[in-house]
């Protein structure tokens, strides 16, 4: 493929994205659609940040990754710069970091 071993395609989901029919089903179906994508599904991992959103993730895809933050919810939107968005990329960057170390490569959509 184009895609090394180790190199994987990121995205986080949490419940405000996960409806049925929204986002989520469409940036899947652009992977399966596209022009020479559908492999790069092998690579694609979604990161669920809460529970519902892992659940839904699990019915809709192979590959999901529960990143759950214990204390803190995830699950509504926050927004930019808030305490509750801070905590969002802070968890989300020490995620890609330990991802790192253990010698993948990704790509963060």
């Amino acid at each position: 493929g184009i895609f090394p071993v180790l190199s994987v395609i990121l995205t986080t989901l949490n419940e405000a994205w996960a409806a049925s029919d929204s986002v989520i089903d469409l940036f899947l179906e652009s992977f399966r659609i596209g022009d020479q994508t559908r492999n790069l599904l092998d690579h694609l991992v979604i990161v669920a940040l809460d529970k519902k959103a892992y659940q839904r993730c699990s019915t809709i895809y192979i590959y999901c990754f529960s990143l759950i933050t214990e204390g803190v919810n995830f699950s509504g939107e926050a927004y930019f710069m808030s305490p509750d968005y801070l905590k969002m990329m802070w968890r989300r960057i020490d995620f890609l970091r330990s991802l790192l170390e253990i010698g993948y490569n990704f790509v963060f959509t």
